[in-house]
C-alpha cells in the first residue's frame, strides 16, 4: 500500500514522490538557483517563458514535460507546497499539511 502526505495546498501525493521531489529541490537550489526560480515560476504561472536554456534543462532533469514545459499536477502541487517567498526570498519548507 502506497503511503500518502496530504499537501499544504490540499492535495494528497504519494509519500514516495514527496520525499524524491523535495531531496531534487533542495539539490537544484543549491546547484543552480536560476533553474530553481524559474521551475518555481512555472508552477506558480503556467504562462511564465522560460529564460535562456532553462527550458531544456528542466526537461533533461525531468521536472517538465517536453513540448510546452507543462509541468505534471504532483510535480506542481509539490512545488507549491513547498516552496514560499518571492524573487531573491524563494525558500524551502516542508510541503506537508
Amino acid at each position: 500500500m502506497t503511503e500518502i502526505i496530504t499537501l499544504k495546498n490540499g492535495a494528497v501525493e504519494a509519500s514516495a514522490l514527496v520525499k524524491v521531489l523535495t531531496m531534487t529541490l533542495h539539490a537544484l537550489m543549491k546547484r543552480n538557483p536560476i533553474l530553481f526560480y524559474e521551475l518555481v515560476m512555472k508552477a506558480r504561472n503556467p504562462d511564465h517563458k522560460f529564460f535562456g536554456t532553462s527550458e531544456k534543462a528542466l526537461i533533461a532533469a525531468g521536472l517538465i514535460q517536453e513540448g510546452g514545459g507543462h509541468l505534471h499536477s504532483s510535480i506542481r502541487n509539490i512545488i507549491l507546497s513547498s516552496v514560499e517567498g518571492e524573487g531573491l526570498e524563494l525558500r524551502l519548507v516542508s510541503p506537508e499539511k
